[in-house]
């Protein structure tokens, strides 16, 4: 209780207060998420029973509850994605599989790290076209926000690498490196939250071996930058994952190493 009222009133404040970006962002999140949940759900094999509705039911007021109150945050304050808090209660989902005893679908094509049932989504595009504008539409006012606040000089753009082993990283560095267009090595999620906020990414490049290479392809997806994937274990079931997270190409390292120069868009 708050003054004498129920905290969930609460709430309704903190809709009003939001950004009609973040509003809609809030409302199509929230609505989409239990057909999200049923469809996976039912793709998956996994019960749709009482135990599992209940479950739905709390995951979907958490991620209610957590979306207002980020969202009603400056963006400069707020320290979870949207994304991150669907997943997040997507966790309380794959919790109560786990304690009822319900096995991992056999077949997981998830890219996110720590996603034993293959519940979470690659990016918004898998949770239905409305969802998917809100979520682009107020990516876009959170990056109007950001450069109003800062200068007004565009941000110089660059070729984003995530590469695991440091010496073939040394020679597609510079191979990379095109005249005006630098090209950034990044070794860490951090470094790639970096180079997305601080550059204009054009395309994205990511070592299926390096430890962080599915947080990296959620990071770059997230943010709308075109993500090519390489490694060397690299066959159909790999590819058909990768891109129906909505990664652009799936290739063979030594086809990119050979020359990653053909693999980069055509710059003005």
């Amino acid at each position: 209780m708050v003054d004498g009222r129920p905290v969930t009133l609460g709430r309704v404040h903190i809709l009003n207060v939001m950004v009609p970006e973040a509003q809609r962002l809030h409302s199509t999140l929230v609505s989409a998420f239990p057909a999200y949940v049923t469809a996976v759900f039912t793709e998956r094999g996994y019960p749709l029973n009482r135990t599992t509705a209940l479950a739905i039911e709390e995951a979907t007021a958490f991620l209610n509850a957590e979306l207002a109150v980020v969202l009603e945050q400056e963006y400069r304050e707020q320290r979870r994605s949207p994304l991150e808090l669907f997943r997040a209660a997507l966790d309380m989902l794959a919790s109560t599989l786990t304690d009822t005893g319900v096995s991992p679908a056999a077949t997981n094509h998830s890219s996110v790290e720590g996603d034993a049932y293959g519940l979470a989504p690659g990016s918004s595009s898998a949770l239905g076209p409305e969802a998917h504008e809100a979520h682009l539409a107020w990516g876009a006012a959170k990056a109007s926000a950001f450069m109003a606040g800062r200068s007004t000089v565009p941000r110089d753009p660059a070729i984003l690498l995530v590469a695991a082993d440091r010496g073939e990283r040394g020679v597609l560095v510079p191979l990379l490196n095109s005249p005006g267009v630098e090209c950034l090595a990044a070794r860490n999620p951090a470094a790639v939250a970096t180079a997305i906020e601080q550059w204009a990414v054009l395309i994205a490049f990511v070592d299926l071996a390096h430890r962080s290479s599915r947080g990296a392809v959620t990071q770059l997806l997230e943010a709308d930058i075109p993500t090519i994937v390489y490694g060397d274990d690299v066959d159909d079931l790999v590819e058909t994952g990768l891109r129906a997270q909505g990664v652009r190409m799936v290739i063979r390292r030594r086809d990119f190493v050979a020359d990653p120069t053909r693999f980069l868009p055509h710059l003005a």
